[in-house]
Protein backbone atom coordinates (compact mmCIF):
# COMPACT_ATOMS: atom_id res chain seq x y z
CA UNK A 1 0.00 0.00 0.00
CA UNK A 2 1.35 3.72 -0.85
CA UNK A 3 -0.37 5.42 1.75
CA UNK A 4 1.44 5.15 4.64
CA UNK A 5 -1.08 6.88 6.48
CA UNK A 6 -3.40 3.57 6.33
CA UNK A 7 -0.53 0.92 7.62
CA UNK A 8 -0.92 0.29 10.95
CA UNK A 9 2.39 -2.07 13.22
CA UNK A 10 0.41 -5.14 14.29
CA UNK A 11 1.90 -7.39 16.38
CA UNK A 12 2.29 -11.38 15.74
CA UNK A 13 2.99 -12.21 19.96
CA UNK A 14 1.78 -9.14 22.00
CA UNK A 15 3.57 -7.21 24.19
CA UNK A 16 1.67 -8.90 27.66
CA UNK A 17 2.59 -12.56 26.55
CA UNK A 18 6.02 -13.97 27.14
CA UNK A 19 7.41 -13.78 23.99
CA UNK A 20 5.88 -10.63 22.90
CA UNK A 21 8.87 -8.36 22.42
CA UNK A 22 8.78 -5.10 20.99
CA UNK A 23 11.07 -6.35 17.82
CA UNK A 24 10.52 -5.14 14.10
CA UNK A 25 10.23 -9.30 13.47
CA UNK A 26 7.37 -9.75 15.75
CA UNK A 27 5.27 -7.10 13.80
CA UNK A 28 3.56 -7.13 10.38
CA UNK A 29 2.62 -3.83 8.29
CA UNK A 30 -1.17 -3.93 7.63
CA UNK A 31 -4.21 -1.96 6.99
CA UNK A 32 -6.82 -1.30 9.21
CA UNK A 33 -9.11 -3.97 8.46
CA UNK A 34 -6.72 -6.51 7.78
CA UNK A 35 -4.74 -5.27 11.60
CA UNK A 36 -8.84 -5.98 13.23
CA UNK A 37 -8.88 -9.20 11.10
CA UNK A 38 -5.86 -10.28 12.11
CA UNK A 39 -6.29 -9.37 16.07
CA UNK A 40 -9.70 -10.95 15.99
CA UNK A 41 -8.11 -14.42 14.42
CA UNK A 42 -10.03 -14.29 11.41
CA UNK A 43 -6.97 -14.37 9.36
CA UNK A 44 -3.93 -15.77 9.78
CA UNK A 45 -0.45 -15.78 8.18
CA UNK A 46 1.29 -19.22 8.77
CA UNK A 47 5.05 -19.51 9.06
CA UNK A 48 5.93 -20.19 5.62
CA UNK A 49 4.55 -16.69 4.78
CA UNK A 50 0.72 -17.40 3.44
CA UNK A 51 -2.19 -15.66 4.33
CA UNK A 52 -4.95 -17.81 5.77
CA UNK A 53 -8.73 -16.40 6.16
CA UNK A 54 -10.93 -17.82 8.50
CA UNK A 55 -13.69 -21.00 7.51
CA UNK A 56 -16.05 -18.59 8.72
CA UNK A 57 -15.73 -15.68 6.52
CA UNK A 58 -14.74 -17.83 3.64
CA UNK A 59 -18.45 -19.22 3.89
CA UNK A 60 -19.74 -15.80 4.79
CA UNK A 61 -21.40 -13.60 1.67
CA UNK A 62 -21.09 -10.16 2.72
CA UNK A 63 -20.70 -7.53 0.11
CA UNK A 64 -17.01 -6.65 -1.51
CA UNK A 65 -15.26 -5.64 1.38
CA UNK A 66 -15.29 -9.05 2.90
CA UNK A 67 -15.06 -10.65 -1.12
CA UNK A 68 -12.05 -8.83 -1.43
CA UNK A 69 -10.49 -10.08 1.73
CA UNK A 70 -11.49 -13.67 0.61
CA UNK A 71 -9.07 -13.22 -1.98
CA UNK A 72 -6.03 -12.68 0.25
CA UNK A 73 -6.59 -16.88 0.78
CA UNK A 74 -3.61 -18.76 0.85
CA UNK A 75 -1.46 -15.82 -0.98
CA UNK A 76 2.07 -15.42 0.09
CA UNK A 77 2.72 -12.18 1.86
CA UNK A 78 5.08 -9.10 0.64
CA UNK A 79 7.96 -9.76 2.55
CA UNK A 80 10.86 -6.73 3.47
CA UNK A 81 13.82 -6.74 1.29
CA UNK A 82 16.04 -7.12 4.62
CA UNK A 83 15.82 -10.21 6.14
CA UNK A 84 16.23 -8.75 9.98
CA UNK A 85 12.80 -7.32 9.27
CA UNK A 86 10.86 -9.98 8.61
CA UNK A 87 8.52 -11.69 10.66
CA UNK A 88 9.86 -14.40 12.93
CA UNK A 89 8.82 -17.64 11.82
CA UNK A 90 8.89 -19.22 14.93
CA UNK A 91 6.38 -15.87 16.30
CA UNK A 92 4.03 -16.60 13.37
CA UNK A 93 3.67 -20.41 14.03
CA UNK A 94 2.93 -19.32 17.77
CA UNK A 95 -0.27 -17.22 16.37
CA UNK A 96 -1.05 -19.12 13.88
CA UNK A 97 -1.83 -22.27 16.35
CA UNK A 98 -4.34 -19.51 17.72
CA UNK A 99 -5.93 -18.78 14.70
CA UNK A 100 -6.20 -22.47 13.57
CA UNK A 101 -7.68 -23.24 17.07
CA UNK A 102 -10.45 -20.53 16.51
Amino acid sequence: MKELGLLDAAHIVGDAQPSGEPLVSNGLSLCSIHHRAFDQNLVGISPDYEVHVSRNLLEDEDGPMLELLKTFHREPIVLPSRHAWRPDREQLAVRFERFASD
